[in-house]
């Protein structure tokens, strides 16, 4: 995705000043309501729209071609309360392909159809209400405002969508970063149909779709809502913030009506309004039957509350929502027996008939509640902390067990997939089973050792892609396999999160770049679309294609961006610091994220790594540099992370090992 300089403006009927290479005002013609027209070809579009009082139940609705819509906010202040809806930025993407009239206000984009084209994307800000009209063959863009910026950009920005640079100066970086555009605006952005496609969806905030080309049409709080929210958090923007907080308080609000009572979390929510509390599916061979994502939705939430409060630290958020998410918490309880043993049944995997209890979830799950004790701490709420992170040593402690009673199999030096109702145990060298309980530190030291040897064993079956499930697909029997065929046993984005923060907990930038590289690859052969599951034409799917499913999905590009951001660049929240960074990176460069979560620069050379605070405030960053100064394949520096504040334009310089030690803040860099 070439960075050319266009020779002129968009198409338009108000008069353009070109302001630098890129960028131009447009002034309106004169009348007593200004308004500029731009026009394009057809192709994708996303417009903002912000809430204002009075205006929240309209803002951004989406008509049909022809059709007016009511007037929504021009007021573009990050106004956001902790417990209103004031200020709230929506997203009201299009893919140009049939007529439609969309009104927003503040910014546009326009992109040209392909994601490689020379032509390049353009950026409309403006203080005013918005419309777009196309017909499938062209578009205009009508600004109600007296002057307009224009801002020309690559086919697929390398920004998020409220106009926030980044750049990847590294080995790769290149690669790295157009696959990073091409899934953000391909794909995370036109699955937020809010003010769309589900304008009229009786629970539309919060609604999500994970796939733009398939039959799925529901949003799915149960695995899907934890991925959906990680890309976006990763991607940084005020706007895909406040869909992460709009997501969050649907999977609640669906926890607290449960009609049972019981605080599940659904598997789906359906344009009618219909929720999917509780699935059951049988195995291939009509033998077995188990609960699908019993407690799935309920772990995840509270991580992704985590996620969001640590980036936030919005506390009034925290505190009108922790008997919500207590509540989510009593769901996985329940469910605990009184040896600390987790009966889940099925945790991520669609097809595979787990009726029992999983080593996978039991961990996320003690991992969660960690988590859910930390927010507590926040709240001052002693006892309900020390309660969560007591039911998380006994889920700790039963993972590590040995079986029968346990998850541990002695004979064979790992962890075990799951365990039957019936006493039965089920083990294909689950990928997860064995690196999560290593990873937070459930297993002890002996387990852990005997796991990443595991590991190091199995690589190629693994990262045949990343990453499949379990290194003997081929061993999975009828009665394990669901109903609906072999579907799971390959690779999908939901394993490879998990499985790069290993590598990041090992210290092995290579490894993740080398992930990265991979998905990148397989993104640009496909214009950036990336299918459901990746079988690599191996056992289960000798078809010729590299992946089966549901087409266009969600999974591969909102995972890309998570591993990009938080696991190699090492950008990351944290309760007790404005950002961690971590970097995994392999070489030297230079990063700069724009992006409203991040706005900072950091260099490496051979010297030591450089930090810079970009943001117009004051900020406190959290140092862990042990994964630089090795090479990149899991040798550590020292793990000595430290804490610096940093004013507005301000440095630090850290050398890293077997160089001269030059720290502290240098002033404006």
């Amino acid at each position: 995705m070439p960075l050319s300089t266009p020779e002129r403006a968009l198409p338009t009927d108000g008069t353009p000043t070109r302001v630098d290479e890129r960028t131009w005002t447009v002034t309106a013609a004169g009348g007593s309501e200004p308004r500029i027209r731009f026009d394009a070809s057809a192709g994708p579009s996303v417009l903002l729209a912000v809430e204002t009082a009075g205006t929240s139940q309209s803002a951004g609705a989406a008509g049909p071609a022809g059709t007016a819509d009511t007037v929504v906010s021009t007021d573009t202040a990050d106004t956001a309360g902790p417990t209103d809806t004031v200020g709230q930025r929506h997203l009201l993407p299009d893919d140009g392909s049939s007529p439609v009239h969309l009104t927003g206000s503040g910014a546009a984009w326009l992109l040209p159809p392909h994601p490689g084209a020379s032509e390049p994307a353009w950026h409309v800000v403006a203080d005013g209400v918005i419309e777009l009209h196309t017909d499938g063959d062209r578009r205009t863009l009508t600004v109600h405002a007296g002057t307009a910026t224009l801002v020309a950009h690559r086919a697929r920005p390398h920004a998020d969508v409220d106009g926030a640079p980044f750049a990847l100066d590294l080995p790769g970086g290149d690669v790295l970063a157009d696959a990073l555009a091409g899934f953000y605006w391909g794909t995370v952005l036109p699955c937020v149909v809010e003010r769309t496609t589900a304008a009229e969806y009786p629970d539309r905030d919060g609604y999500v779709i994970s796939t733009l080309a398939d039959k799925y049409v529901g949003t799915y709080p149960d695995v899907d809502h934890e991925f959906q929210i990680k890309g976006r958090m990763a991607w940084g923007s005020r706007t895909d913030q406040d869909v992460v907080r709009r997501m969050l308080d649907l999977q609640l609000r669906m926890m607290r009506e449960d009609p049972q009572q019981l605080w599940r979390d659904p598997c789906a929510i359906q344009p009618d309004g219909d929720r999917e509390y509780h699935v059951r599916r049988n195995s291939l061979d009509g033998s077995q039957n188990a609960v699908m994502f019993l407690v799935t939705g309920n772990v995840e939430v509270l991580e992704s509350a985590w996620l969001y409060f640590a980036r936030t630290k919005d506390t009034g958020w925290l505190r009108e929502r922790i008997e919500d998410l207590e509540g989510a918490a009593s769901c996985v309880v329940d469910c605990m027996d009184r040896q600390g043993r987790l009966w889940s049944d099925v945790y991520y995997e669609d097809q595979v008939i787990k009726d029992g209890r999983e080593t996978m979830a039991a961990s996320l799950a003690a991992n969660s509640f960690e988590l859910l004790a930390a927010l507590e701490d926040v709240l001052g709420r002693d006892e309900q902390a020390r309660s969560y992170r007591e039911s998380a040593a006994r889920l700790a402690a039963a993972v590590r067990a040995p079986l029968p009673a346990g998850h541990w199999d002695g004979a064979t030096s790992r962890f075990v997939d799951w365990i039957d109702r019936s006493g039965r145990v089920h083990d294909h060298v689950h990928l997860l089973a064995n690196v999560l309980p290593a990873m937070f530190g459930h297993a002890d030291g002996t387990q852990t050792e005997h796991v990443l040897a595991l590991i190091d064993r199995e690589l190629d079956e693994f990262q045949r892609f990343p990453t499949f499930l379990a290194a003997r697909v081929q061993d999975y029997t009828d009665d394990e396999i669901g109903d609906g065929g072999p579907y799971d046993l390959c690779a999908a984005g939901r394993y490879w999160c998990w499985d790069a923060a290993f590598w990041s907990w090992r210290r092995n930038g290579g490894m993740l770049r080398r992930q990265l590289e991979t998905v990148a690859a397989q993104g640009a052969s496909d214009d950036y679309v990336m299918g459901e599951r990746y079988d690599m034409n191996h056992v289960h799917y000798v078809d010729g294609s590299d992946w089966h499913g549901a087409a266009h999905y969600y999974e591969y590009p909102c995972v890309y961006a998570w591993v990009l951001f938080t696991e190699y660049l090492g950008v990351r929240s944290t309760l007790t610091a404005d950002l961690l960074i971590a970097p995994q990176v392999v070489g030297s460069g230079t990063v700069t994220l724009g992006q409203r979560a991040y706005e900072l620069t950091y260099r490496i050379d051979q010297d030591g790594f450089e930090l810079v605070n970009d943001a117009g405030r004051t900020r406190s960053f959290e140092l862990d540099l042990s994964a630089l100064g090795g090479t990149g394949d899991g040798t550590r520096g020292p793990a000595v992370p430290r804490t610096v504040s940093l004013g507005p334009g301000e440095s630090v310089r850290v050398a890293l090992p077997d160089t001269k030690a030059t720290t502290g803040a240098e002033g404006q860099a």
